[in-house]
């Protein structure tokens, strides 16, 4: 998409300018509204590209979440003769976990605590209103320079109170690697919050032991699938200041089957509770 076709559709942001993004369903811009840094976010049109985007504006005005960025504005603009989507939010100042974990994959045990602890109170609230993110992973999560985690992308969230966009038949939505065995097998009626403190194990095994847990696999998307669904995550080794409760509470969240994970955030907080404050305090 040519910028100035942006410009001439924004005429109140300035300084826009084009983000690269892994992302095919949109195009990403960053900009200035009155002073203040934003992104933008335009809408390709695809098949159910408004459905799509009417969820993730829905998530973002429905949300009570410290650890999303706010939508300030959304709607329908004529971009270069289409009319199109589009989503403003709040710009978050940071790295992506994923940046972070390029230039130093294993983490100090102390951040990856903190960054367990901020996803599992973010699925808690994605929980409170129903709503299944699908996409926590690296590239999703920010770090801005005051520590905190932000969750974005909620372009393929899952709101369980409403009826399914995903078709029956095919796989389901997210990234390989990341997303539950039942999400990516496309086994709606077992997708809800476990599927996400699956996708929080993962996270937390990468960053504390500097690998996925199934790394070898991961440039075969299928064998990977077949290794997730079939093996259960290989206890990483303990880091060092960890007794070995909090490699084992990893392991608990991405847990193959979703009856043995933590039923709710809720429940996975009451158990990481203990844990998290026991190892800060060391």
């Amino acid at each position: 998409m040519d910028t100035d076709q942006i410009i001439t559709a924004f005429p109140e942001l300035c300084n826009i300018r084009r983000v690269e993004t892994p992302s095919g369903q949109k195009f990403v811009f960053m900009a200035l509204r009155e002073g203040v840094d934003v992104v933008l976010k335009v809408i390709r049109p695809y098949r159910g590209a408004a459905e799509r985007a009417d969820r993730e504006i829905l998530a973002g005005n429905i949300l009570c979440s410290s650890y999303v960025p706010a939508i300030l504005d959304h709607g329908v603009r004529n971009i270069g003769g289409c009319e199109m989507r589009y989503i403003l939010e709040s710009f978050i100042n940071g790295e992506t976990l994923e940046r972070k974990l390029a230039a130093q994959p294993t983490q100090p045990l102390d951040f990856v605590l903190r960054l367990t602890s901020a996803l599992l109170c973010a699925c808690r609230d994605f929980e409170a209103v129903s709503i299944v993110h699908r996409d926590i992973k690296p590239g999703n999560l920010i770090i801005d320079p005051g520590g905190k985690v932000w969750v974005i992308d909620f372009g393929i969230a899952r709101h369980l109170e409403m009826p399914s966009l995903t078709g029956t038949g095919g796989p389901g939505l997210g990234t390989w690697g990341y997303a539950a065995p039942e999400q990516f097998r496309n086994m709606k009626s077992k997708i809800n919050g476990r599927a996400d403190l699956f996708s929080v194990g993962i996270v937390a095994y990468e960053a504390l032991t500097g690998g996925h847990p199934f790394a070898r696999y991961r440039d075969n998307p299928l064998v990977l699938l077949r290794k997730m669904e079939g093996e259960d995550v290989p206890p990483p080794a303990p880091a060092a200041g960890d007794d070995g409760r909090f490699a084992d509470f990893i392991c608990q969240l991405a847990q193959r089957y979703p009856s043995r994970r933590p039923q709710t955030a809720n429940d996975a907080l009451a158990w990481f509770g203990p844990i998290y404050n026991d190892l800060r305090i060391r």
